[in-house]
């Protein structure tokens, strides 16, 4: 007989001695899953102590002590059978081991358990869900369904059933409406009142001789094209105001031809559709689509004087913002957000002090806007600016290794053109709150290595070209979970090109970033997008934030430099495009037509205009070069002021040290208080001299005290804006009277310097208003033979800060400090002049800028101001 693996006859087996049968009896006592865990090679240890499975400790304790006093050997038992009887007392005792070997069969972890058990801390070691409990899980509708006869069986059933139905089925929404006709949707068009064509900027993809496309930028023209003559039920037509030229318009994706560009802008709702309730006519909108329905490949195309679109890619913009911000620089919100939830979310553990890594720092409103967060925030941006035409020094080889920089040719110079570039663009940098700038990573990692300088944790890739994130990635420290790496800009529409070994060998976080993603995920991100555009009008407001935007206008101005500028990497403007108004769009189309030519009476009226600005009048020539002359002689030795001056500016007070002072302090305000003087003296000290002067007395003082600062063109910052092209007969006149002016003062400082022995270099200029901008220009056009030691301007009024860059080439080379202080209520003084005269003081490198800012201060001299005052006074005293 053969059983099992057996195959001797049963009479040829050996025999088993006394002891092997009766474990081999025990053995057998078990039960059906006892003699299962035996053929797995363990054997029955609830059989061998004599309980049930379900013993209990204490049950498991009794047994084995009987057991122990008959198998011990020194009671004649077998020692074999006793030390497999301490076996089973001691995995029975155990509760780890008494589950393992329940549920099992063994005693010992195999190696797949071992592994789960120490992986992640043993989060991925549990025991698997049985086959019996994943079928008792699976409920169907038959089960769940009363049976015929059952009670409440058709109620209950019902139930069942609703709950059983797909969810979607059972919601009706206003399109499922639509699509059941019971009415028709031509009924519910509404017709667009403009008729005629409007511009359109459109977008070609770059190809080459055989037709095949090429990466780049992409080929723009801007051309009149119809539109809709209808908006659906559904849809809102919005006047586009302002269009932002940003990285996804320049580097567009397109498949075809005559593709409108933009995926983003600010308009106003100009019709709406019968169907619309959230939106009202004339409001102010950002549009802002999502990204599931269009993206640079196929972009809504918002670069047009008219849109239509549906109301999910519109955001109301609040009137906070509008009362403060222009539409140009509303337009901006989705970048200077996106750099706002940059340092939110991916800088949430780093601490004041700490380095973040910039790379398109000086390309764009993003990288101009996390500058000025990272002021803010006390971060300390490390910025690259990799120019075209310099030398490309790239970081190659294994991460953390020197010779993976140290090999690299840093021998190479750039081009004179290039060079100059870098120098401009890194000043910028600096003052907008950079804490170094570097022409490339091997750069930043030599400076790095011999300043012993920590590597950042945070690099933002605004650029996104092929190896632009691969170089971020070996200035980052490594092996820390908390280094990341974030591809945030549209760039050239490149792919990113990482070598796994870098990856690994960093080991930190590579992610990207979208704000329309992120806008659109979820309900409450519009919110708190316009939230922070608030904030970022407070900081505007304050002249702790700038936006520096160029403007070219559709239709008017040559679309492709726009592009070419927007393209330009040493070019850190924001290009912002401008729109017509329909009035517009119909004088140049001839009052209407569907057609995008020009009608025929529109060419017989624009071609008279055109022969008469070609017969232009001499008269008109001589007077621009009259102009032009009279301009290039101002603020010079051959200037009609330098060759007939007047009288020096009179005196109204003279007070302190005026025996052997070392400052001699020269005010010049608006409206003079005895009393604030006074006070003002005092906070000066004992050796300061003040000599406080007055223009509204001087001959030449009516074009200046005529100036109207509650005018329209002094509040919205265009009288300031005035260039030499713009220029007017009484802006000729203002100009001459702010150099007699000027002339007059430094005449009435030098008598006072002669009187008390002292020079230029020992006199404070402060000033409010008018006065303050009188100051202001002597200093600038350097008019004053010397420097002085500084400044503190309140408020100035300074005309026409464009035309004092004219004069930055002949300035003085000693150093000087001023203080531009704007009270925070000052209407006159609006943002974009604030933002002009900064712009213009970087022309002035020997002038220590700074522009501050008093909150509660509206355009008046009062004690608050004196405090101010006193605060900056000790920054300019002579040392």
């Amino acid at each position: 007989q053969v059983t099992g693996l057996e195959t001797q006859p049963r009479e040829l087996a050996p025999r088993a001695t006394g002891a092997e049968q009766r474990l081999s009896a025990l053995c057998r006592g078990g039960s059906a899953s006892g003699s299962s865990k035996m053929a797995e090679g363990e054997p029955d240890y609830y059989a061998l102590i004599g309980v049930e499975r379900n013993a209990t400790l204490q049950e498991i304790r009794a047994k084995f002590r009987a057991k122990v006093m008959t198998e011990h050997p020194d009671k004649g038992g077998d020692p074999k059978n006793f030390q497999m009887l301490n076996k089973a007392y001691n995995v029975l005792t155990d509760s780890e081991k008494r589950s393992r070997y329940d549920s099992t069969g063994r005693t010992e972890r195999s190696a797949e358990e071992e592994f789960a058990a120490s992986f992640g801390g043993g989060r991925m070691h549990g025991q698997q869900r049985s086959k019996d409990a994943d079928a008792e899980a699976v409920v169907n509708l038959d089960q769940r369904v009363p049976k015929p006869g059952s009670k409440g069986e058709h109620e209950d059933g019902f139930q069942e059933w609703l709950r059983q139905r797909d969810q979607s089925e059972m919601v009706m929404t206003d399109k499922d409406f639509m699509k059941t006709a019971l009415f028709n949707a031509a009924e519910m068009a509404t017709k667009v009142n403009h008729q005629g064509p409007v511009q359109h900027v459109l977008g070609s993809p770059k190809t080459d001789a055989y037709g095949q496309q090429m990466s780049g930028p992409v080929q723009v023209q801007a051309k009149p094209r119809p539109i809709k003559k209808t908006i659906d039920h559904d849809e809102v037509l919005v006047r586009m105001l302002a269009v932002p030229l940003d990285d996804s318009m320049v580097y567009a994706e397109l498949g075809k031809s005559g593709v409108c560009l933009g995926l983003t802008g600010v308009g106003r709702i100009e019709q709406k559709g019968s169907r619309i309730e959230d939106y009202e006519q004339e409001e102010t909108v950002l549009v802002l689509p999502q990204p599931t329905k269009f993206s640079s490949q196929r972009p809504i195309g918002t670069a047009r004087t008219l849109l239509i679109c549906h109301e999910e890619d519109l955001i109301r913009v609040p009137g906070e913002v509008l009362d403060e911000l222009t539409p140009e620089q509303i337009c901006l919100a989705p970048t200077i957000v996106c750099a706002y939830i940059l340092l939110e979310n991916f800088g949430a553990k780093l601490k004041p002090g700490d380095s973040v890594l910039l790379n398109a720092a000086h390309m764009s409103a993003c990288g101009s806007a996390l500058l000025q967060l990272c002021r803010l925030l006390k971060l300390k941006p490390l910025c690259i600016l990799d120019l075209p035409g310099a030398p490309k020094n790239r970081v190659k080889g294994e991460y953390g290794s020197k010779g993976a920089w140290q090999e690299a040719d840093s021998k190479a110079v750039a081009p004179p053109s290039v060079r100059q570039h870098y120098e401009r663009i890194s000043e910028w940098l600096v003052t907008m709150g950079a804490e170094e700038v570097f022409p490339d990573s091997v750069a930043l990692l030599k400076w790095r290595d011999r300043n012993q300088r920590l590597l950042p944790k945070l690099a933002l890739d605004g650029i996104a070209t092929r190896d632009s994130t691969e170089q971020l990635i070996h200035c980052l420290k490594g092996d820390d979970k908390d280094s990341q790496c974030v591809v945030y800009g549209n760039g050239v529409m490149q792919p990113v090109e990482i070598s796994p070994p870098l990856l690994s060998a960093w080991g930190g976080t590579l992610c990207g970033f979208s704000l329309n993603r992120w806008v659109h995920q979820m309900s409450n991100n519009s919110k708190k997008l316009m939230s922070v555009m608030e904030n970022i009008t407070k900081l505007v407001r304050s002249n702790k934030f700038t936006l520096d935007t160029v403007l070219y206008k559709v239709g008017e101005d040559a679309i492709s430099d726009a592009f070419t500028r927007a393209a330009d990497a040493s070019d850190s403007s924001q290009v912002v495009l401008i729109f017509p108004t329909l009035q517009e769009e119909l004088q140049n189309t001839g009052g209407g037509g569907g057609g995008g030519d020009y009608g025929r009476e529109s060419k017989q009226t624009v071609a008279p205009t055109r022969q008469q600005e070609a017969a232009k009048p001499p008269e008109d020539e001589e007077r621009d070069k009259l102009k032009t002359e009279w301009l290039n002689l101002l603020f010079t030795s051959q200037s009609v002021a330098a060759q007939s001056p007047e009288d020096p500016l009179p005196v109204m007070q003279e007070d302190g040290n005026m025996r052997s002072p070392n400052t001699l302090v020269i005010w010049l305000g608006d409206d003079t208080d005895a009393h604030l003087m006074k006070e003002l003296l005092r906070r000066c000290g004992a050796t300061a001299s003040l000599l406080v002067l007055s223009w509204l007395q001087h001959p030449a003082s009516e074009g200046m005290a005529d100036i109207n600062l509650s005018g329209p063109e002094v509040l919205d910052g265009s009288w300031y804006l005035r260039d030499r092209s713009s220029f007017e007969n009484e802006d000729l006149d203002q100009l001459h009277d702010m150099e007699l002016l000027g002339r007059s003062l430094v005449g009435a400082v030098d008598t006072q310097l002669k009187k008390v022995h002292l020079s230029w270099r020992n006199v404070v200029f402060c000033g409010f208003g008018k006065g303050a901008g009188l100051m202001a220009y002597a200093v600038l056009t350097r008019l004053i033979p010397e420097q002085v030691s500084g400044a503190i301007l309140l408020n100035p009024i300074i005309p026409f800060p464009g035309f004092i860059a004219e004069k930055a080439p002949t300035r003085h080379l000693t150093p000087t400090k001023m203080f531009t202080v704007f009270g925070g209520r000052d209407r006159s003084t609006p943002a974009n002049y604030r933002q002009l005269l900064q712009q213009t003081m970087r022309k002035f490198p020997e002038i220590s800028y700074t522009l501050e800012t008093s909150p509660d201060n509206d355009h008046s001299m009062k004690e608050q101001c004196i405090d101010v005052l006193a605060s900056l006074i000790p920054l300019v005293m002579p040392r």
